[in-house]
C-alpha cells in the first residue's frame, strides 16, 4: 500500500513518540525516504503491484509542523487501480496499458487486461498546529494537498488535486500510547476519472519496548465510487530511532476489505536537525 494521508499522519505521531514526546522539536527539520510495496487485486480480478519511493521534508516551528512528499512510483496492473485510492472508474483511453483510440468500443481500444508504468507522483503538501492543551492530551489540527504531479495518461494519479483537513488525538500512559484521528478529503474530478470525497477513521495503540516503539494501527476510509465497499487496513509497526536525530520505520499491512491491497510492506527512514 502507498500510505494515506491520514495513516502517515498517525504513523508519524507514533514514531515521534520514540524520543519520549509526540511533538518535534522546536526548530527542527528532517528529510526522510522510504520505500514502500503493496499488491492486491482491489475487488477485481487482476493483482496489481505498487511500488513507491517517497523523498520527504518537515519543519518544525512552535506548534507548527510543515511537511512535504513527492514519491517515485512504479505501478503493475489494471489500469482502473490508482496509487493511494486503490480502485476507480478510469475512462483515460490514454490509461496504463490501454491503445488511446478515443471514443472506439473497448475491445478496439485494446484495453489491456493490465499494463505498467513509472514515473514521478503526485507532491503532497501538509500543514499542522499542535494545539496546547495544558495537559497530557495531544490535539493536532491539520490541512493537507496533494498536488497532481503524477502522469494521469499512464494511470500513476487522477490528474486533479485534492485537499483535506484532519484531527489527530493521542495520549501517552506510561510508555503506552493511544492514538486515533479523523478527516476529510475533497477528491478532485479529472476528465476521465469522477470520485467521491472521502472520510478517513484510525485507531491505534503503541507500547515502548526499550529504545524502540511497537504498535498496531486500524484504518478505515469510505469509498471513492459507489460500487465498491469501504477501505479498511490493518498496520504493523516497529519505530526505531536512528542515527542524526531520525528515526527507522518499519511496517507491514494486510487488507481487510476487497477494496484494500492484499498485503504491504515498507521501510522509511529519517534524519533530522535542529
Amino acid at each position: 500500500m502507498i500510505c494515506s494521508t491520514m495513516m502517515r499522519s498517525a504513523l508519524t505521531i507514533a514514531a515521534l513518540t520514540v524520543a519520549g514526546t509526540a511533538g518535534a522539536a522546536d526548530g527542527a527539520t528532517s528529510f526522510g525516504v522510504g520505500v514502500d510495496y503493496s499488491s492486491g487485486k482491489y475487488g477485481g480480478d487482476i493483482a496489481t503491484e505498487i511500488l513507491s519511493i517517497p523523498v520527504s521534508t518537515r519543519v518544525t516551528r512552535g506548534n507548527w509542523s510543515f511537511r512535504a512528499s513527492l514519491p517515485w512510483i512504479r505501478v503493475s496492473g489494471d489500469p482502473d487501480v490508482l496509487p493511494t485510492l486503490g480502485a476507480v472508474d478510469n475512462l483515460n483511453p490514454l490509461g496504463r496499458g490501454r491503445s488511446g483510440i478515443i471514443g472506439a468500443p473497448p475491445e478496439d481500444q485494446g484495453q489491456a487486461e493490465n499494463g505498467t508504468a513509472s514515473g514521478l507522483g503526485d507532491l503532497t503538501l501538509g500543514v499542522a498546529y499542535s494545539v496546547p492543551t495544558g495537559g497530557a492530551l495531544g490535539l493536532d489540527l491539520g490541512i493537507h494537498a496533494k498536488i497532481a504531479t503524477a502522469d494521469e495518461d499512464q494511470a500513476l494519479g487522477t490528474g486533479a488535486n485534492d485537499y483535506g483537513l484532519s484531527v489527530d488525538l493521542h495520549r501517552d500512559f506510561g510508555g503506552t500510547l493511544l492514538f486515533g484521528g479523523v478527516g476529510h478529503t475533497w477528491l478532485g474530478t479529472s476528465e476521465f476519472i469522477d470520485v467521491d470525497s472521502i472520510d478517513t477513521g484510525n485507531l491505534g495503540i503503541s507500547r515502548r519496548i526499550g529504545r524502540a516503539r511497537v504498535g498496531t494501527l486500524y484504518e478505515h476510509r469510505s469509498a471513492t465510487i459507489s460500487s465498491l465497499e469501504p477501505r479498511r487496513d490493518l498496520v504493523g509497526f516497529v519505530n526505531l530511532p536512528s542515527a542524526g536525530n531520525g528515526r527507522l520505520q518499519l511496517y507491514l499491512s494486510h487488507g481487510l476489505s476487497d477494496s484494500s491491497p492484499d498485503w504491504g510492506i515498507g521501510v522509511a527512514i529519517s534524519s533530522g536537525h535542529r
